[in-house]
């Protein structure tokens, strides 16, 4: 229990897997190369030579703030020094011995571990440095020899007895980590399993609770269609019994205009995204709808040149209201009853992201400009209907009267 609690020091589950990886892995470490050096006092029952108490007290004080710096949550830290501390034990170890005492074994453990710590999700340059840092301590223990770091007192005996201990005791270690890795492995696989499973119940609920609110959604757009559709049967029903043409004209275009919105909802009901619809296909209905209300004295054609783009319900409902005053305009005023070959041309086109819809007349034109904005509702309603959705419109002559809607979707 008290070894677990050791090796899962500074291990918070809040951390990422790797994270968590390389601290218990570096807490392992160090525990062993405690755990190694308090079993390396046992050399002093078969050696005559002196005892290399400064470096290994070095060692414990290194190993002991790699688990205090882990503890702390300074990570990178306890990495560090604990890589760049055993390296540097192990080289002046292989110095104040013989080269054919092998002190160089313990460097395969230390490549080892550098392997282990290994984080993906850091640069690679911080392993590139562990392994450069293993490379060129290991190179100097073999090219090396200072006779001044040399331990005084250490006998022929004393060398063939520490090559087999270290031979022994690298190999131990090896064994011992390579089972203590496996099962930190494989507690850390157990624990992502665990992860993974509540992640999976976190996203049925999440999927079951959005599968309610589009249910939902859906049903709100078949309410707000049907309560539409409700209001243009009653503006309907006055438009029959309206005194006047202009009283009826009136209600024919408040008619349309809760019709535009009401297209707009039902398409999305008929739909699986219950926020987008299809601009193209919306504005190919809605303007059959709008010139089959009106009652004309000729044949007006209708050239309609669209795409597919699905746009936000935000803007598709003021679009069609655009539109609506756009091609209501043409019909009041555009033509006279003498008027060869009336036409009205739609037109969709998009750059980028940039949606552009062209409608245009070959009627009279705008006329005064100017004064018609002052004085004209729909005019007003149009420019009021393309602030809403930042868009950018224009009003030409051009053989007719011309409007230029623009917006990014």
């Amino acid at each position: 229990m008290l070894f677990r609690k050791l090796i899962n020091l500074g291990a918070n589950d809040s951390l990422p897997f790797y994270d968590k990886r390389e601290i218990r892995i570096v807490n392992l470490f160090a525990l062993i190369t405690l755990s190694g050096l308090f079993i390396g006092v046992t050399t002093l029952f078969f050696i005559e030579g002196s005892y290399p108490t400064p470096v290994v007290l070095f060692s414990t004080l290194a190993s002991s703030l790699s688990l205090l710096f882990n503890a702390r949550g300074m990570h990178n830290a306890a990495t560090y020094v604990f890589v760049i501390s055993i390296n540097v034990t192990i080289f002046i170890i292989s110095q104040q011995y013989v080269i054919s005492v092998a002190n160089y074994l313990y460097f395969f453990p230390v490549v080892f571990c550098v392997a282990l710590v290994h984080n993906p999700f850091k640069k690679n340059i911080r392993t590139f440095i562990f392994f450069s840092i293993i490379l060129l301590c290991f190179l100097l223990s073999l090219m090396l020899d200072i006779p001044a770091m040399k331990l005084k007192g250490v006998t022929e005996n004393d060398n063939q007895v520490l090559l087999i201990y270290n031979a022994v005791l690298t190999i131990s270690l090896t064994i011992i980590l390579v089972v203590l890795v496996v099962r930190l492995i494989n507690q850390q696989n157990n624990e992502l399993i665990q992860s993974l499973n509540k992640e999976k119940e976190s996203q049925l609920l999440i999927g079951s609770s959005l599968k309610e609110k589009e249910v939902l959604l859906a049903e709100i757009q078949h309410r707000v269609k049907n309560n539409l559709a409700v209001i243009s049967g009653l503006l309907n029903l006055q438009l029959n019994n309206a005194q006047g043409e202009e009283a009826r004209l009136l209600l024919l275009d408040a008619k349309n205009r809760v019709m535009s919105i009401a297209m707009a909802h039902e398409r999305l009901y008929k739909k699986q995204d219950l926020s987008r619809i299809n601009l193209g296909q919306y504005l190919q209905e809605l303007t059959d709808e709008i010139i089959g209300s009106h009652k004309q004295d000729h044949s007006i054609h209708v050239s309609k040149e669209t795409i597919d783009v699905d746009i936000p319900i935000t803007k598709a409902v003021p679009t069609g209201l655009i539109v609506n005053e756009v091609i209501t305009n043409s019909l009041k005023h555009a033509f006279t009853k003498h008027a060869h070959k009336p036409a009205i041309d739609l037109k969709m086109e998009q750059e980028h992201n940039v949606v552009r819809i062209t409608l245009c007349d070959n009627g009279i034109g705008f006329g005064n400009l100017k004064e018609r904005k002052e004085s004209s509702l729909g005019i007003s309603l149009i420019e009021s209907l393309a602030n809403q959705i930042d868009a950018e419109i224009n009003f030409t002559n051009k053989a007719g009267a011309c409007v230029v809607l623009s917006y990014s979707v």
